[in-house]
């Protein structure tokens, strides 16, 4: 589990490259926030695709450490087409061929901890918060490398991250428990579940403002005077507000039932997302970005465990990967495509007040579905009286 540990942190400081400050990068290249939206929004219909399919191939060779490895190697050849395109269309091409192979890290990584930790007798959490960390770290420390030497040569602290990433991998150990593939049939079955079906809708109200601000939230801070270090520092905020929450999230889950949870996020988010419409000061905004803690870090653990809590064992992976498909998926191709159109022509702040209603909208289904189990539930101890 301690190798384990020590690899997602490090990885972790790749994702902070990709999903903090790529836009800038692309920004210095010249493109607008719409082209930068467009091709930020590119990446995640690849990985709609892509996710499950090496999620297959793993479950065919009964292998995560091998895929883990042949897919760092591949991301790292593919990544430098990404820094070195001059051009959107090459952008979007060049990230539609990194991101196939760049994307399914994660969920695979997520697929080993929770079966290495279960035969273990730990927990997920416990090897999740390390990722938190080194996005965290990683944020600030690359945050104040570029402000000095340039967001251009951003490639360089890419290439040594994913040979340090490969050289950990190369320690790692396959879980000996079976995984269960993600079949057709099990995506047929769970959506005939009104529950699961519900809570992906509430999911991608939530997570479209999500996704918007992980792509365009450089862009705006940068649009309000912010330095590069601003930008690292405000993602170190959000990073490092999320462990304690992670680390007691199996105590507020005893406490207070799953979808009360969602709907206390939800809400959150709302009130966050407004917040940021109407901030100027870079400063406020990194301050601000601490309510991930009672935003994301909340609602993924509630969400993925309520998920859980209605689909049966043997179609798990097929509703997580329905989560994660409509959570780093759909929502970021909405989110970052017309977060970037609204931002260049309407403001940075229209797209966050935008949001909040996006949230709202949300937590009113997480809370709609809440009510109505509590009402199913006190019918049913009635009928028993």
């Amino acid at each position: 589990m301690i190798k384990l540990s020590v690899f997602y942190f490090v990885f972790y400081w790749s994702m902070t490259i990709v999903n903090v400050f790529l836009p800038l990068l692309f920004g210095y290249k010249g493109l607008t926030p719409a082209e930068i939206g467009v091709v930020i929004a590119s990446a995640p219909i690849i990985a709609i695709f892509s996710q499950p399919l090496w999620g297959i191939i793993s479950d065919k060779y009964q292998t995560v450490k091998k895929i883990i490895l042949l897919l760092l190697v591949a991301s790292l050849l593919l990544g430098m087409s990404v820094f070195f395109s001059s051009t959107m269309i090459l952008l979007i091409v060049s990230m539609l061929l990194f991101q196939f192979f760049m994307a399914p890290i994660q969920p695979l990584m997520d697929s080993l901890a929770t079966n290495i930790s279960r035969e273990n007798g730990g927990n997920y959490g416990s090897i999740r918060i390390w990722g938190s960390l080194g996005f965290a770290s990683s944020s600030l420390a690359i945050g104040f490398i570029i402000g000095k030497i340039g967001v251009q040569y951003l490639w360089v602290i890419y290439i040594i991250i994913i040979i340090i990433s490969f050289i950990l991998a190369l320690s790692l150990s396959d879980s000996k428990a079976a995984r269960k593939p993600v079949t057709a049939e099990g995506f047929k079955k769970a959506f005939k579940n009104p529950k699961y079906v519900g809570i992906l809708i509430a999911v991608l109200f939530i997570a479209i403002p999500h996704r918007m601000n992980d792509s365009m939230l450089a862009l705006y801070m940068k649009s309000l005077g912010a330095t590069e270090g601003q930008v690292g520092l405000a993602w170190t905020f959000s990073a490092l507000s999320e462990v304690p929450v992670i680390a007691i999230m199996y105590l507020l889950m005893r406490k207070l039932p799953l979808l009360a949870l969602i709907s206390i996020a939800g809400f959150f988010y709302s009130i966050r997302w407004l917040l940021y419409g109407f901030i100027t000061e870079p400063f406020l905004l990194v301050i601000t970005q601490a309510m991930h803690s009672v935003t994301f870090a909340i609602f993924m653990v509630a969400t993925l465990q309520y998920i859980a809590s209605i689909i049966p064992p043997e179609m798990l992976a097929t509703g997580q990967t329905g989560y994660f498909a409509t959570f780093t998926g759909i929502a970021s191709i909405i989110g970052s495509s017309a977060g970037g159109y609204l931002m260049q022509y309407y403001g940075g702040g229209l797209i966050y007040k935008l949001g909040s209603i996006s949230a709202l909208i949300g937590t009113s289904i997480v809370l709609f579905m809440f009510l109505k189990e509590r009402k199913q539930q006190s019918k049913v101890l009635t009928q028993h009286n």
